[in-house]
C-alpha cells in the first residue's frame, strides 16, 4: 500500500514538473526586490555574504527579462524532460506495485485459484523414521528441560 501511495505522489509530481514546461511562461508577473514589487525610480538593495548591493528598476526588470527568456529558450525543455522521465518512471513503478498487489491475493481466493498450491498447515512426518513425543534420555551434558 505505502508503495502505491508514493509512486503516485511520485507520478503527480513528475506530470507537474512536465506541465510546468510545457505551459510556464517564466514570467514572475513583475520586477520584484525579495517579495515586494518595486516601481520604476526605485531602489533595491540586498546584502549578500556581507557585501551590499544596489539595483535600480531597470536593471532588476532587465535581469527578469533575461530569467524569462532562459527558462523560454532551454529551461523549459529541460524541465519538461525531466518531468518526462520522472512520471514515466514513477507511472511504470506504480503499475508494478499495483499487479504484484493485485496478484499477491489473499490465501481464500489462492486456495480458490489454485487447490493444488494452498500453504500446508505443518510438515508431514518424515518417512521409515520413528516420532518421540519426547527424547527418551536427555542428552549428554545437558540438563533436562523443566517440565511446569
Amino acid at each position: 500500500m505505502k508503495s502505491v501511495v508514493w509512486w503516485s505522489i511520485g507520478l503527480l509530481f513528475g506530470l507537474a514538473l512536465m506541465a510546468l514546461g510545457a505551459f510556464g511562461t517564466g514570467d514572475s508577473g513583475g520586477v520584484l526586490c525579495g517579495s515586494e514589487a518595486m516601481r520604476p525610480g526605485t531602489y533595491c538593495e540586498t546584502t549578500s555574504y556581507g557585501t551590499k548591493s544596489r539595483k535600480s528598476y531597470e536593471e532588476k526588470r532587465q535581469e527578469a527579462i533575461d530569467a524569462a527568456n532562459t527558462f523560454k529558450s532551454g529551461g523549459r525543455w529541460v524541465t519538461l524532460g525531466i518531468g518526462a522521465v520522472v512520471a514515466a518512471g514513477c507511472g511504470w513503478r506504480l503499475a508494478v506495485a499495483i499487479r504484484r498487489r493485485r496478484d499477491r491475493g489473499s490465501d481464500t481466493v489462492t486456495q480458490q485459484i489454485l487447490p493444488g498450491f494452498a500453504q500446508p498447515q505443518g510438515f508431514p512426518p518424515a518417512q521409515g523414521f520413528q516420532q518421540y513425543p519426547q527424547a527418551p534420555h536427555p542428552q549428554a551434558g545437558y540438563r533436562p528441560p523443566r517440565q511446569y
